[in-house]
């Protein structure tokens, strides 16, 4: 006679039903860290600086917009940065999150190389042509007379449709460096026509932008040349193909 058993029920749980107690604790980590960041764990503390020469860091902290408590996770730095840059003295400007307290700031400033002469004040002009800034002192960058009457609108911010400032970026990177420390003014006539005045009132005829360079690689030689025979220059003309027309101070002698 054969026997039949009986299975005995397991005493553990099928695997199946220990899901919902996983998917539970899963879910708690992940809410917990989603709302990790809004925390009064992750503000702002503290927030750095670089890159500021012209500007100092309380003003470009000011422009950012950004406060001490507020939530480090919740700040655009893009948004942050377009703001920034948005300010005619700022090229560029790089935002980044410095976890749990710190933001960073870093700012590439434009740099000013010339002044035009605006009424009775000086445009500080960059080299993208760039209105800086506009004020009564023009500092130690070369003024810019622009008498081509086509300057067009001028405020910090706007970009100089000006072909005169054009010219003189161009004049002055062909300036030798023998000669470019002692430039004071650049003055564009319509054609355009440049003349550059130096420190000591020498005024010197340069003529147009078509080989302008090796024009203006005579002139520190021929300075030289004329302060060793002690004769006193009012202009020098170089807008004649093939010769240099030298003007004396009457009764003058090179200082």
């Amino acid at each position: 006679m054969s026997t039949t058993s009986t299975p005995t029920p397991s005493s553990s749980p099928p695997s199946r039903r220990r899901v919902p107690a996983r998917f539970a604790i899963i879910m708690a980590v992940l809410c917990a860290a989603a709302a990790l960041p809004q925390s009064s764990l992750f503000t702002i503390d503290r927030i750095d600086v670089t890159g500021a020469v012209a500007l100092d860091a309380a003003t470009v902290r000011a422009l950012s917009g950004l406060r001490p408590g507020q939530r480090l996770f919740a700040v655009d730095a893009a948004a942050v940065a377009a703001r920034l840059a948005a300010h005619p003295r700022i090229a560029l400007a790089v935002v980044r999150v410095r976890p749990p307290h710190a933001m960073s700031i870093a700012i590439v400033e434009r740099r000013p190389v010339i002044a035009l002469v605006v009424g009775d004040a000086f445009a500080l002009v960059d080299e993208d042509l760039m209105v800086v800034d506009i004020g009564p002192n023009a500092g130690d960058l070369i003024r810019v007379v622009d008498r081509t009457a086509r300057s067009g609108w001028v405020r910090p911010g706007t970009r100089l449709s000006s072909d005169g400032a054009a010219a003189a970026l161009a004049a002055l990177a062909n300036l030798p460096a023998a000669l470019a420390g002692d430039v004071f003014k650049l003055v564009v006539t319509p054609g355009p026509d440049l003349t550059l005045v130096t420190r000591s009132g020498l005024e010197i005829r340069a003529g147009g932008p078509s080989g302008l360079f090796d024009r203006l690689a005579q002139v520190p030689g021929l300075i030289a040349a004329l302060r060793a025979r002690r004769l006193a220059v009012a202009t020098i003309d170089l807008r004649y193909a093939g010769s240099i027309v030298v003007k004396p101070v009457a009764g003058g002698e090179a200082r």
